[in-house]
């Protein structure tokens, strides 16, 4: 994987918490993985680049919900 910083999407599964939400961190693809399992253990599903994300909004099917974003997570937090 790169260590390259950018933003990167993390998504909860169904019966989860925080079913039909996401969390916007940035930071190397490790880092920001670090960030969501110290801030929500693991209890996450997947974690996608924005652009993966992107992507996936721009193909999503109607009937899927629309997932909200819970938190973004910059560099300094």
């Amino acid at each position: 994987m790169s260590e390259e910083k950018r933003w990167y999407i993390f998504t909860f599964g169904c019966g989860q918490q925080h079913a039909n939400q996401y969390v916007r961190i940035y930071g190397t693809f490790g880092s920001a993985r670090q960030k969501m399992f110290d801030r929500y253990g693991s209890e996450w599903s997947f974690q996608y680049t924005q652009e993966e994300w992107d992507d996936w909004e721009r193909r999503r099917p109607p009937y899927l919900p629309i997932e909200t974003m819970l938190e973004e997570i910059g560099e300094d937090k």
